[in-house]
């Protein structure tokens, strides 16, 4: 079994994959990631940009929020409640990617699910639909997902109105290329959006 380094290290490189993809800016977006086996999860910290977070930097909670480890004493990501909720509500969920990409999020706006507009979407993807805004790190935004969640048992991916997406994988790898699809098939919509009809 992998140790805990292994997953800290890991969920740095992911955070910095992230951000170094645009899919996040400024100290925005937290990741985290389940541990194998245990009713723990690493979460990212707060107020250091994704680019940024090292090792160290990550925080290890339990499913009730408790900090168990914080090797430098920072505090984990205000949005923590909702990862340890998806957590709690699906087994099936490794890792978490809340990100803020700008064609998803301009996509959340719309207060709709995203359109799938290619087979890989469809396929891998399925259905990504929308929650409503609430402010960070408040109990009205926690309850507004483990509603999506709740509603929407089996899907990948939510749109978070105003706020970005909450993109859940099997593990950081998986959650990580689950985020970039849903960031790529909102940038394929946009500019499907914006071609004018052609009669050939």
């Amino acid at each position: 079994m992998k140790d805990i380094d292994f997953y800290r290290k890991e969920l740095s490189e992911f955070s910095k994959r992230a951000f170094n993809r645009g899919l996040v800016g400024g100290t925005g977006g937290n990741l985290s990631v389940r541990i194998p086996e245990t009713d723990t999860v690493l979460v990212t910290p707060t107020a250091i940009s994704l680019g940024d977070v090292q090792p160290e930097e990550n925080i290890l909670v339990n499913l009730h929020g408790e900090v168990l480890d914080s090797p430098l004493g920072l505090k984990g990501s205000k949005e923590t409640g909702f990862h340890l909720a998806a957590y709690q509500l699906r087994a099936d969920i490794g890792a978490i990617a809340h990100v803020h990409p700008p064609y998803s999020t301009a996509f959340s706006n719309k207060g709709k699910p995203l359109p799938l507009v290619t087979v890989s979407a469809r396929v891998n993807l399925k259905h990504v639909p929308c929650i409503e805004c609430f402010l960070p790190g408040s109990a009205e935004l926690r309850n507004c997902v483990i509603e999506g969640i709740r509603s929407n048992p089996e899907v990948p991916c939510i749109l978070m109105k105003e706020h970005g997406i909450l993109a859940m994988g099997r593990d950081l790898k998986h959650a990580f290329y689950i985020a970039d699809l849903t960031e790529d098939t909102a940038k394929i919509a946009y500019i499907e959006a914006t071609i004018p009809t052609v009669s050939y």
